[in-house]
């Protein structure tokens, strides 16, 4: 790793205060998990925090992070759907102070400690950390689905409309076919409970991790299905299989790669 990117320990926080701060975090989507969803469901556009409910001391919490793409205003992301453009540091969603400050970025933050700290070309990640890299993932998926269910397949210059679906969440539209609105529910249901499990053991090999020397962030996404990210700061990039299992690391690597090399082209 360069050496300008090399931070003080003591300025991280340890896997030991993130671990107890999890818990909390796990505890409250165990309580609210129904009436979070419940809520969404009745109202795609409610105002409450999406990890515990609350609706005090909202923030906007960004579904990409903000230093994952060096904060640049200008980086934007294809909706599939219906071909929009959509600005990174505009695409947030509702978070209570404490979810998103407090337990959230300090799990980041702790993140890019071991990110910064692991050449993986030559090393690679303890279980532990590999593990909150799943599950940071996840907190990704999450996100995304709760974002697809408030935005509006709304008409896009160039792309066929009808105005009939056209107040729809884009959520219904994804997959192959459309998708039913028990479906996206059930999806949004299992995402946010998937958050709640501590132990993210059975899902080692569904986390492929690659060593990358592209010079800037890339980012692709199938809702329910994988989840592409590339941090060019760091030198690496995560493919995570949301829902698949594998026997083999290199059982995964084989399906990432070709995943990959379509999106790429």
């Amino acid at each position: 790793m360069a050496a300008e990117r090399r931070i003080m320990l003591k300025d991280f926080p340890s896997s030991m205060s993130v671990n107890s701060r999890l818990i909390a975090l796990r505890k409250k989507i165990r309580t609210n998990q129904k009436k979070i969803v419940d809520i969404l469901i009745e109202d795609h556009q409610a105002i409450l925090c999406i990890f515990c409910g609350s609706t005090e001391e909202l923030t906007r919490e960004h579904v990409i992070p903000q230093w994952v793409y060096g904060r640049c205003t200008k980086r934007t992301f294809i909706i599939n759907t219906n071909g929009s453009s959509q600005a990174y540091n505009k695409t947030t969603l509702p978070a209570c102070k404490h979810c998103n400050s407090h337990i959230l970025g300090l799990l980041e933050r702790h993140l890019k400690r071991e990110l910064d700290r692991v050449d993986i070309k030559s090393n690679s990640f303890t279980k532990e950390t590999t593990e909150l890299i799943i599950l940071w993932l996840e907190t990704l998926e999450y996100k995304f689905q709760v974002l697809d269910l408030r935005r509006k397949l709304n008409k896009v210059k160039g792309s066929e409309y009808s105005p009939y679906i056209g107040k729809m969440p884009i959520a219904m539209f994804q997959g192959p076919i459309d998708t039913s609105p028990f479906k996206v529910f059930s999806n949004l249901r299992g995402s946010l409970k998937t958050l709640s499990v501590k132990s993210k053991s059975a899902r080692i090999n569904s986390l492929v991790v690659f060593s990358t020397i592209n010079p800037d962030f890339h980012f692709f996404h199938s809702t329910n299905n994988f989840i592409f990210i590339e941090l060019a700061e760091f030198e690496v990039a995560f493919f995570y299989f949301i829902q698949q299992t594998f026997d083999s690391p290199g059982a995964a690597l084989s399906a990432a790669k070709e995943i990959i090399s379509k999106e790429y082209g």
